[in-house]
């Protein structure tokens, strides 16, 4: 995963500007034992705190294995481990929280974990 210059990157792509302006929330990704608190506010993202965390403040969470997120965030995932509804599907992603809100933003936060893969 790619964390160096996430916030930038994000937040300079052009498509994620147009698409998610109005998209204000706050996911936590666990990633294994690792949380990351990401904090989206008017279509940027303002923060990505490190966990672990008591009582997160979250709109909605993604939680998984380490392994299922190094597999999604590799710069030429296989197929199966393209869109985070595949691991939906497998169990090895689960989303908890406001579904609604989750659905809602769902284009922002599929073009926001893209900025996740490695770099080739």
């Amino acid at each position: 995963m790619n964390w160096d210059g996430f916030i930038d990157r994000v937040n300079s792509d052009p498509v994620i500007a147009q698409r998610g302006a109005d998209s204000s929330f706050r996911v936590l990704l666990g990633m294994g034992e690792r949380e990351r608190l990401i904090t989206v506010y008017a279509g940027r993202v303002v923060s990505v705190t490190d966990g672990p965390f008591v009582m997160p403040q979250c709109n909605f969470a993604l939680l998984g294995s380490s392994e299922a997120w190094a597999r999604f965030c590799s710069p030429n995932p296989a197929p199966g481990d393209q869109d985070i509804f595949a691991y939906f599907r497998t169990k090895e992603v689960l989303l908890a929280g406001d579904t609604r809100k989750f659905y809602a933003h769902l284009m922002y936060l599929k073009l926001m974990l893209l900025h996740l893969r490695s770099q080739a």
